[in-house]
C-alpha cells in the first residue's frame, strides 16, 4: 500500500501549503520506507491513497486510481496517519 501525503514540517498539510511530499510505502501494516517527491504532480500516479487534512483538488489522483482520504485531526504526523489508516479511521473524500 503507498500513501502519498503532503507535509509542512511533520504535519499532514493541503498540497498548497506543503514543503515537502512523501510516500510511505506500508507492508505488513507497517512503515517500510518514505519516498520524497519534489512536488504533489510527481505523485499522481505514484500512490494507491492521496491523504489530506482538508479539501482541495483531488482528481487527478482519482483519474489515475487513487482514493482520497481526509484526516479526523488537523495535526497529524506520518505516524499518526498510518495508525488512523490502519484503524480505517480516515474519511472518505466523498464523505465531506
Amino acid at each position: 500500500m503507498r500513501l502519498g501525503i503532503a507535509l509542512k514540517g511533520e504535519i499532514c498539510s493541503p498540497s498548497a501549503e506543503a514543503d515537502r511530499f512523501v510516500r510511505v510505502n506500508l507492508k505488513d501494516g507497517k512503515i517500510d520506507s518514505i519516498d520524497n517527491f519534489e512536488n504533489r504532480d510527481s505523485m499522481v500516479g505514484e500512490v494507491d491513497f492521496f491523504i489530506t487534512p482538508k479539501e482541495e483538488y483531488v482528481f487527478d489522483f482519482l483519474n489515475m486510481g487513487a482514493e482520497p482520504l481526509t484526516t479526523p485531526a488537523p495535526d497529524m504526523t506520518i505516524e499518526d496517519i498510518v495508525n488512523a489508516f490502519l484503524f480505517r479511521e480516515l474519511y472518505s473524500y466523498a464523505s465531506i
